[in-house]
């Protein structure tokens, strides 16, 4: 009998909590899909130059922390179903049977629905894998036969972790529902949150504080963009306003739905036209029967789709910035930058001999195509010890060494006159900014002479970012009997290969880099290595790697940014939607005694509209304006790798993609509600 009770209430909870068991179902596919890449049985035929163990890696961990807030959608929906069904729950006591059976009971019929919404979610996500399939393939050029796969590994991982979700909750509720008294039972839904026992004083102070902490964060946002560009050694207000930004509008957000309710109250009894308007009456007592429970709720909801929007937008704009960043920093096959940044004696400075490494190259199936060992100059000997950020000094290189560069790289030579000089400067570097320096800094001196330069030999082709001196913008470039007398800063190296490596000898070449340093130059690796560490003297880099790590990162990022958004955003939806739901039921007898007393079905569907579009809208109007801020000010922050590595348009058209997806399942949700609503006023 018990059996039978607990499959026929599995059934009407599924009916009635229709839009959580959808959630919960998109929740496990998408856990499944994220999950199954990190199966040893997933098969994809990639190029020997990929390595996707990594993003496999991390995106298996991510998502048993990610999912893990799913452990929040479903306890609050237990408590949500249990609250509504308490009623219920003290009938069955009431007619013989044990408090501690209908407990068990009610943890059975849940553990039903999420048995059932694992094994749909395990099969729509063995298709949500092959999306994910095609992302990384299209990213990657690989290769995969598309078709419905199940992994049993992924399907035993998720099965374990969801059950273990539904019985710890589950089994929490059944304590809890077997001490509560049958009274209690009867009244739970009397409980409010908030009571205005403190007076209208102690409210107003709570909104003007609301408001003050905004304006708190108007101002740091506004310093902020004032310093977020000042290059310097030591400027704490530029890690700081950052986090002061972040805690006023937390603080706001809550302030402002904390007093919500009491402002409702103000404009009930100041505005009384409004008030005694077609059905506004009802409709704002109804908003504060509700407000007065979920102001922290509505206040934590909102919080929770601001991080869901930035992760849907930042996701793929990372992703974006990744990719578009590759071919500034990877230009040649093999690329050894070396530092002179943490040598503090000037006989120490690392003139390397590359002879070995060249032969190491040469001796190997992808053989050297060209090279170049290139000469780093001060042009003062004294500038070795400026030291501090903003005031290291720019170095300079040969013309010869250069035009090697640009040839290697796929670039025409350039030609220098007497007394000129040239300057290559970082792909992000504004066109006015260049100007402006141009002008004020048209001649340098070198030796005993000067040499000057203009626009037109100011170049900004990709070439790398070691050929620049640490925390500089540019370099310059002489004439090569300018160079003979200046003092050698250090000595990088650069070669292409005939084929492209792959990714097992690409690490190989950088482990052979590392020892041979360590040996070779072991004075060096003494006396330095402990102290600062090793890659702060020798940096070792292969296209190979470098490519792999772009695409790896830009996928993760991208993965990383739908999953969180779209968990979140789901989560979120789903609380209001239910908040809703479960308000139809609680008030369907008003409804019945508005259509009683005259009031007809449109004017009715009008005020659940109205309802669910106050609670629905204000949290995701609040969400989306700090989102707007937020990119305002991630947009000035980084307007130049922006309009480097993507682009403008590509920037906002990742953030209307993302905004368009935002509000499109916003819509699905707030339709399905609203629906969901009438339908359970009108039966």
């Amino acid at each position: 009998m018990y059996a039978k009770l607990s499959m026929r209430n599995a059934k009407r909870s599924i009916k009635d909590y229709l839009i959580y068991f959808i959630t919960l179902t998109l929740c496990v596919a998408l856990f499944y899909s994220f999950m199954s890449l990190s199966s040893p049985n997933y098969e994809l035929n990639t190029s020997g130059q990929f390595d996707l163990s990594i993003l496999y890696t991390y995106i298996k961990y991510a998502s048993y922390f990610i999912t893990a807030v799913l452990t929040f959608l479903v306890s609050y929906v237990n408590k949500y179903m249990m609250k509504r069904r308490k009623r219920e729950f003290a009938t069955y006591v009431l007619l013989g049977m044990e408090q501690k059976t209908v407990a068990f009971l009610f943890f059975l019929e849940t553990f039903i629905m999420g048995i059932i919404s694992i094994l749909m979610g395990i099969i729509l996500g063995s298709f949500f894998s092959q999306v994910l399939t095609a992302l990384i393939i299209e990213t990657i050029d690989g290769s995969i036969t598309f078709g419905f796969r199940l992994y049993g590994d992924t399907v035993i991982r998720t099965i374990i972790f969801f059950i273990i979700i539904f019985t710890v909750i589950g089994l929490f509720n059944v304590k809890t529902l077997s001490k509560i008294k049958l009274i209690d039972m009867f009244n739970d839904h009397k409980k409010t949150e908030i009571q205005f026992s403190r007076g209208k004083w102690f409210y107003l102070t709570t909104a003007i504080l609301a408001l003050s902490s905004y304006v708190f964060a108007f101002l740091s946002i506004k310093k902020y963009l004032k310093v977020m560009h000042i290059s310097s050694e030591y400027l704490p207000e530029k890690d700081r306003l950052p986090i002061m930004i972040g805690i006023g509008m937390l603080i706001g957000t809550y302030l402002a739905f904390y007093s919500s309710a009491y402002i409702i109250v103000l404009i009930k009894e100041k505005f009384t036209k409004f008030k005694y308007k077609n059905t506004n009456l009802f409709l704002i007592g109804q908003l504060l029967s509700k407000i007065n429970t979920t102001s922290i709720l509505m206040a934590t909801v909102t919080v929770t789709l601001f991080v869901s929007i930035i992760c849907f937008i930042l996701g793929p704009i990372m992703s974006e910035w990744v990719s578009g960043y590759l071919p500034l920093r990877s230009v040649f096959d093999v690329k050894i930058d070396i530092t002179y940044k943490d040598i503090r004696d000037i006989e120490d400075r690392p003139v390397i001999d590359y002879t070995k490494v060249h032969n190491y190259l040469s001796q190997s199936e992808f053989e050297i195509e060209d090279y170049c060992e290139l000469e780093r100059y001060f042009l003062e000997k004294e500038d070795f010890n400026r030291r501090r950020k903003d005031s290291f000094p720019i170095l300079a290189i040969s013309l010869s060494d250069y035009n090697k560069l640009r040839e290697m790289a796929g670039y025409e030579s350039i030609k220098l006159g007497n007394d000129e000089f040239a300057i290559q400067w970082k792909k992000t570097i504004p066109r006015n900014d260049i100007e402006n320096y141009i002008n004020e800094n048209s001649s340098i001196k070198v030796g005993s002479k000067v040499s000057s330069t203009d626009l037109k030999k100011c170049y900004t082709e990709p070439l790398g970012e070691g050929i620049y001196n640490n925390y500089t913008e540019c370099i310059f470039i002489l004439p090569d009997k300018e160079c003979k007398d200046l003092t050698i800063a250090n000595v990088n190296f650069y070669a292409n290969t005939r084929k492209v490596m792959e990714y097992e000898f690409a690490e190989s070449v950088s482990n052979f880099v590392t020892e041979w340093f360590k040996e070779e130059y072991k004075h060096l690796f003494d006396k330095y290595g402990d102290q600062h560490g090793f890659k702060t003297i020798i940096s070792v880099n292969t296209k190979t790697q470098q490519v792999n790590s772009a695409k790896t990162t830009a996928l993760m990022m991208k993965f990383l940014g739908i999953y969180c958004g779209g968990i979140f955003l789901i989560i979120c939806l789903t609380v209001l939607a239910l908040q809703q739901l479960a308000d139809s039921f609680e008030h369907k007898m008003k409804f019945k005694i508005l259509q009683k007393i005259g009031v007809d079905k449109g004017e009715t569907s009008k005020l659940i509209l109205k309802q669910i579009g106050i609670y629905f809208n204000i949290p995701i109007i609040a969400a989306l304006l700090g989102a707007g801020v937020f990119l305002y000010v991630f947009g000035k922050q980084t307007s130049r790798e922006i309009y480097s590595y993507m682009g403008s348009d590509v920037f906002m058209m990742n953030i209307a993609i993302s905004i368009i997806m935002v509000v499109s399942i916003y819509v699905c949700y707030f339709i399905a509600t609203y629906l969901g609503f009438k339908r359970n006023i009108d039966n």
